[in-house]
Order: structure tokens, then sequence, then C-alpha cells
């Protein structure tokens, strides 16, 4: 399936909604996406996208049958980790599982390694999101290991788990 990536605008703010609008997704992201999804929290999320001067990170739409249907973000890590960076991407339900995420996270992380003097990128998703360690898999992600009940979210203690690619495995 086709797909491009490309700078929030609030034109995509329907979009958004629609997108965002679903507890499997609040429930597998680290930031605090809320469920139901409500209009104020959507437009803070694209204006700290647009607003972004991209010194320091890369914020995507992914736009796909000309809706933005997706997210993606490569943040830089600073002091220690600045030669480093995370990586963040989702997907609505209806585009999952059809091997947008993988293309999704090449793309970007092709972005990243040529903007940013970095030397790898980290992705960190809930071990129980089978469906976006296949999709780092696929993209070239290596798994390095598991940080246990690590994330507190809605009262509970998970798991998760660290991948990563280095710039010369693009």
């Amino acid at each position: 399936m086709e797909f491009q990536l490309k700078k929030w605008e609030l034109t995509y703010l329907d979009d958004f909604m629609k997108a965002t609008d679903d507890p499997e997704l609040a429930g597998n992201m680290c930031e605090k996406l809320p469920y139901p999804m409500d209009a104020a929290f959507a437009v803070e999320y694209i204006k700290e996208r647009l607003l972004n001067s991209e010194e320091k990170q890369i914020c995507r739409a992914v736009i796909a049958d000309g809706h933005a249907v997706g997210g993606a973000d490569v943040i830089l890590g600073s002091g220690d980790f600045e030669k480093t960076a995370e990586l963040s991407v989702w997907l609505s339900k209806k585009y999952r599982g059809r091997n947008i995420g993988s293309a999704v996270i090449k793309q970007i992380c092709k972005e990243a390694f040529e903007k940013f003097d970095i030397v790898r990128i980290s992705a960190h998703p809930f071990s129980t999101n089978k469906v976006v360690e296949a999709a780092l898999e696929s993209a070239g992600f290596s798994y390095e290991g598991t940080m246990r009940k690590a994330i507190f979210k809605n009262g509970r203690a998970y798991d998760y788990k660290i991948y990563a690619i280095l710039r010369e495995e693009i």
C-alpha cells in the first residue's frame, strides 16, 4: 500500500480524531493518549508537532488514501544520549497489519540518519504489542532486552522491550 510521510497540518485534525479514537491504540501508547479521544488533546498533539523546529526531532503524519492514518516521530536524546534517538510509530486500526508500519519505520529512520549526527535509533514497545515488534524486526531493528514492570499505566505495571538499529544497519 502506498503512503507518504508529511509534516503535520491542522487540516489533519478530523483524521487524527478518527484514527486515534481506539482503546487498543490508547492502551499500547506510552504517551497519555486519551480514550475516547478529545478535541483539545488532538489540537495540542498536532500543534506541538507543527511548532517543532526539527532541530532535535522529526514528526510526520502517515498519509494513506488521502488521510492522516498514523504518525511517526524520531526524537533526539540529550546529554550522554546525544548521539541516539527514540522512535515512536502508530497507525489507525484499519491500516495495521498491512506492511505499512515497517515501511514507515524504514523511511523515517533513513530520514533521521541523513538529517542528524546520530549512531542509533531505539524503540520501546509494550511487551504485549507483537504487531509493533514484527514491524520493527521487519525494518531491521534488533531486540536488545526487556525492561520488566517499567511502565505504569491505568494502575498496572507493564514490561516493555528495547529494539534498536544502528546507522550502518540501514
